[in-house]
C-alpha cells in the first residue's frame, strides 16, 4: 500500500474513532457569551494538522460509511457534525462558546488549553510497541556525522505535520543540555516540511544533512523503502510523547461523554473498525491516564522557562 493511501487511511481512523459527520467550517458566528442551544447535536472538533496535504473530497465520502456506523451505537443519538480548526485559537474562541463538544488534537494544544477551559482528557490512542511516540533525529550513517556537536552549521528538515512544536522545543533542549546551544542558532540552515516521506528522503539522498521525524513515521516510511534503516542512523531520540489526545469540553453531560467514550474504546471491536485501527498497528483507544501527559508537559514547562537564546555561545 502506498504512503498516500496510509495517511489517507490513518486520518480515516481518527474520524471514525470520533464517530462524525462531516463540516468544513465554523458556522454561523456566534456573539461571546452567548450559547447556542443545542439539543441531540454533537459537535466534534479536529486540529487541521490531523488533515494535512490529505484531500478533503476523499476524506469526506469514507467519512460518511463510519459516521453511520458509530451512531447507531449512540444511547442518545443526534445529528453530529465535525468542525475543522485551522490554528490554536479557533478552538480557544469555539470552547469559550460553547461550540464544540468533544475535541481530537495533539498533545501540545490541549495542555495550552485545558486550564482556562477544564478540558477532560477521556482517550488516548495505545500503538502497542509504540504506545509513546519518540522524535528521532536522523543522519546517513556515511556522512560523519557521530554526535549532535558535528551539527554545527548543517541543514535540518523538520516534519511538522502532527508533532506541533515538540520536535522544536525538543532540539533546542537536547542542544542546550549537550552544547549550550539552540538550534536556530546552531544549525545553518532549518527547513519544514509537510510530508514526512519527503523528510526522510532528503536526508537519505543526501540534500539534507539531518532531519527531525517521529519515529512512527520513520517505520512507516521504512516497511516501504527498507534502505531507509540501512543507510540511515538515528543520532538521537526524544523521550515518548502521547500522539494525541480526545477531550471533552466543560459542561457536557457525563451520561453522553461517558457514552462516547465507550464507543470508542470498544471500536476495535467492531471488524471494520478493527480493519482500520490494525492497519495502523492501533491495539485500541484507552483511557487517558494523567502519566500519558508527563512528558510532554515537562518539555513544554521546561521550554518556556528557560531562555534558549541566551544559550548560544
Amino acid at each position: 500500500m502506498h504512503l498516500k493511501e496510509r495517511i489517507i487511511a490513518y486520518l480515516i481512523t481518527l474520524a471514525v474513532l470520533s464517530g462524525l459527520g462531516w463540516c468544513t467550517s465554523l458556522g454561523a458566528a456566534t456573539a461571546p457569551g452567548d450559547v447556542p442551544v443545542r439539543h441531540n447535536r454533537y459537535v466534534y472538533g479536529y486540529s487541521a494538522q490531523l488533515f494535512y496535504n490529505v484531500n478533503q473530497k476523499d476524506l469526506t465520502g469514507l467519512l460518511k460509511v463510519f459516521t453511520r456506523l458509530t451512531e447507531r451505537k449512540m444511547k442518545d443519538p443526534g445529528e453530529t457534525s465535525l468542525v475543522v480548526y485551522d490554528r490554536v485559537s479557533d478552538m480557544e474562541k469555539a470552547l469559550a462558546r460553547n461550540e464544540v463538544d468533544i475535541l481530537i488534537m495533539i498533545p501540545e494544544d490541549f495542555v495550552s488549553l485545558r486550564a482556562q477551559y477544564q478540558l477532560d482528557p477521556i482517550l488516548s490512542a495505545d500503538y502497542g510497541d509504540h504506545f509513546y511516540n519518540e522524535i528521532l533525529l536522523l543522519v546517513r550513517k556515511d556522512s560523519g556525522i557521530t554526535d549532535v556537536g558535528k551539527l554545527r552549521g548543517k541543514s535540518l528538515l523538520v516534519d511538522v505535520g502532527q508533532q506541533g512544536t515538540i520536535p522544536m522545543k525538543w532540539l533546542d533542549s537536547l542542544l542546550a543540555t549537550r552544547i549550550s546551544s539552540y538550534a536556530k542558532g546552531f544549525f545553518g540552515n532549518i527547513r519544514e516540511h509537510a510530508k514526512s516521506n519527503q523528510v526522510i528522503t532528503q536526508v537519505f539522498f543526501g540534500k539534507t544533512d539531518a532531519c527531525l521525524v517521529s519515529r512512527n513515521s520513520f517505520e512507516l516510511s521504512a516497511e516501504l523503502n527498507p534502505q531507509l534503516k540501512n543507510k540511515l542512523h538515528i543520532l538521537e531520540k526524544s523521550p515518548g510523547f502521547v500522539t494525541g489526545i480526545i477531550a471533552a469540553r466543560k459542561g457536557l453531560k457525563k451520561s453522553t461523554r461517558d457514552d462516547i467514550a465507550k464507543i470508542l474504546a470498544e471500536m476495535y471491536t467492531d471488524p471494520k473498525g478493527k480493519q482500520i485501527m490494525t492497519l495502523f498497528r492501533i491495539n485500541r483507544l484507552v483511557p487517558c491516564l494523567p502519566e500519558h501527559l508527563i512528558s510532554v508537559e515537562k518539555l513544554i514547562y521546561e521550554h518556556s522557562t528557560k531562555n534558549y537564546f541566551s544559550a548560544q555561545r
